[in-house]
């Protein structure tokens, strides 16, 4: 399989066709001139966009109509691209696509209640009304569209020599279909349409069956070709899509609705599966399809390098213009990341995790993204775990909120537990009918009468301040402590606040006395916080949630380094086994909210950052990267500690031993 190049841009090129002479400024030289200045060496272009128009010469669909008769823009592109050495994977459209939507109103998806699916898009809407962004109708990957895909890929792989590879887009909309073809399908596969398990197994089966039969095509013609199928492919919560991809494309526009903690976690579990990976952001000031939108350099060149640091190869968004000519500013700015990330590519690719933290998701994006960002605010790296997963490399399991285990699982936890591992529960984790499957030296008792309640740490639970019942926005689990020892405690409010009781503004102040329920409790080395503490960071931010369970993990588990960075910091440890090294990443940019947008502008430098890694092997040396200069260590008892000058934005530095 053809290897991914790791400083790649995503071309988008959805063009109306009311817009007049697109594709006819395309120059080679041009085109050649902004890859070489973006320091790009993979692009991705189009075949078939969201307009569901076609950039060259095509039999099966219908080309853009006011480019050049005859003209063939995406060969073009490919032809210039592969003259300088840069990939070219080719972008078809799959779940949008407005002229067969059009065209083929039989082809949309349906809903349960048997009303067309559409994104944004208001079907009573008089022609002239304005139009949402991002606003397209939704087709299904079955029956006659499906191989109109089919034969516009043939199409594609037949008339091209060098074909790179294939993205598809838009692709896992939903998880079900009832239009026609799903219900038929359903029926004919022994699945009944009224039970939603059975329509979510055919969406299943139609997707991957949509999988195979296109890279079927595509590596029969070219079989090293990599292919992905986007909006889906790589999400965490959809494991049943993975095996399909050739490679996986993370796609996360951090400033406008990815944010910058979501790519580690993704990072995290795209690695497990042995295939490369890349992030992927966007140029733009916002999202997707924003013309004249420029992103900051430095907040490129941040972004790229965090990739990096989480072994990902890069990939940045932008969009040509309809004419073709590629915008220079655009390159110059993605030259300004890209060159940064060439510099230091040699300690990223590849690299393996050292975390001893595994991380079990729950499904919440709220609580799993709520831990996830207290834990690299904290420094503390991490490795999602899946069910089955080997647990042996772990010193320490998470379970944030509500994460639900078979038997099996539970069985494996507990054995771990009994190896001397550390678990952290949270909220209504390992609950099941009553009663939790891990033991954590305490039995439940119910769901709380109240709303919300308060937390008030004990002596082990000391926090940095505040050490008094502070307000946790929903209530905890009721439980009581049996084999366990309580460290913090409920406090309940007097009642919850109603027309008929209420008590000043906002919530109702607390009882004098504790309540007889714990807000934490630890047994041996496990320790259970009863309030869904990572939801309530994701949703309401406040530091005493971090620092409760940053302080109850701390209590049952030592981190495999710590570095006196920020909150806004990053850092990871990585290991290159075949170079004898380990490389410690540290990042510093601090993104601020300007309405609906997150912006890293002001980049401030830190001076001497002190570092202490678990590392046994005796180290040789301690270089900063890339320039290879030696800094001073003390090694002692299997600990290294040393002192980073500067991190300006970002600074590596090889450990060797």
């Amino acid at each position: 399989m053809r290897k991914l190049p790791f400083r790649q841009v995503h071309l988008d090129f959805h063009t109306s066709p009311l817009i007049p002479g697109v594709g006819s400024r395309f120059d080679k030289k041009q085109f050649q001139a902004a890859l070489i200045e973006g320091n790009v060496n993979s692009i991705t272009v189009f075949a078939k966009c969201h307009h569901g128009l076609c950039y060259f010469p095509t039999k099966v669909g219908k080309q853009h109509p006011t480019m050049e008769p005859g003209f063939d823009l995406t060969g073009a592109m490919l032809d210039a691209a592969h003259e300088i050495g840069v990939d070219a994977p080719v972008y078809i459209t799959a779940g949008w696509s407005a002229l067969d939507a059009e065209n083929h109103p039989e082809w949309l998806m349906v809903d349960e209640n048997g009303s067309k699916c559409l994104t944004n898009i208001d079907p009573g809407a008089a022609p002239d009304a304005p139009r949402p962004n991002c606003s397209w109708a939704n087709l299904c990957l079955s029956g006659e569209y499906a191989q109109s895909i089919y034969e516009l890929t043939n199409e594609i792989v037949n008339r091209y020599k060098r074909v790179d590879g294939l993205f598809y887009d838009i692709v896992y909309l939903r998880d079900t279909c009832y239009c026609p073809n799903c219900l038929k399908g359903m029926r004919e596969a022994g699945l009944d349409p009224k039970k939603p398990e059975d329509a979510r197994a055919y969406y299943r089966m139609n997707h991957l069956r949509f999988m195979k039969n296109c890279t079927d095509i595509l590596h029969k013609k070219h079989p090293e070709a990599t292919i992905f199928f986007n909006s889906g492919g790589a999400e965490i919560y959809r494991p049943e899509y993975h095996a399909g991809q050739t490679h996986y494309e993370m796609e996360d526009l951090p400033t406008a609705w990815g944010g910058y903690n979501k790519m580690p976690a993704r990072a995290a579990v795209m690695s497990r599966y042995g295939k490369e990976y890349l992030g992927m952001t966007g140029k733009f000031h916002t999202s997707w399809g924003e013309f004249g939108g420029y992103k900051n350099p430095d907040a490129l060149k941040y972004e790229v390098l965090m990739m990096a640091m989480y072994g990902a190869k890069c990939s940045v968004g932008d969009q040509m213009r309809p004419c073709a000519i590629m915008d220079m500013e655009t390159y110059k700015i993605i030259g300004h990341a890209y060159r940064a990330l060439e510099k230091i590519e040699p300690w990223a690719y590849p690299a393996c995790s050292t975390a001893t933290l595994g991380v079990y998701l729950s499904g919440s994006g709220a609580s799993d993204e709520g831990l996830h960002a207290m834990l690299l605010e904290s420094h503390i790296d991490f490795d999602v775990v899946l069910p089955g997963d080997e647990l042996g490399s772990y010193k320490a399991l998470i379970l944030p909120d509500c994460v639900r285990l078979s038997d099996a699982e539970a069985g494996r936890i507990n054995a771990f537990i009994a190896r001397g591992g550390s678990v952290l529960l949270t909220g209504e984790s390992a609950l099941e009918d009553g009663r939790f499957k891990i033991d954590a030296g305490i039995e439940y008792l119910g769901k709380s009468e109240y709303s919300f309640d308060y937390f008030c740490p004990g002596e082990e639970m000391r926090l940095p301040y505040a050490n008094a019942p502070f307000l946790c926005y929903e209530a905890a689990v009721r439980t009581r402590v049996t084999s366990g020892k309580c460290l913090a405690q409920v406090y309940e409010p007097y009642f919850d606040r109603t027309y008929a009781a209420y008590c000043s503004h906002m919530n109702t102040p607390y009882k004098d006395e504790p309540s007889p329920y714990p807000a934490c409790v630890k047994t041996g080395n496990v320790v259970y916080l009863a309030h869904p503490l990572c939801r309530l960071y994701k949703q309401r931010g406040a530091q005493l949630f971090r620092e409760a369970v940053i302080k109850a993990l701390r209590l049952v588990y030592r981190p495999r380094y710590t570095a006196d960075l920020p909150s806004a910091g990053r850092t990871r440890l990585t290991r290159q086994a075949e170079f004898s090294r380990y490389v410690f990443h540290a990042a510093y940019a601090s993104p601020i909210q300007r309405g609906n947008t997150s912006v890293i502008e002001d980049i401030v430098p830190l001076h001497g950052v002190n570092v202490i890694c678990d590392i046994a092997e005796p180290v040789k040396q301690v270089r900063l990267i890339p320039s290879g200069e030696g800094l001073p260590f003390d090694q002692g008892e299997g600990r290294v500690s040393f002192t980073i000058p500067k991190v300006e934005l970002y600074q590596g530095l090889e450990i060797d031993y």
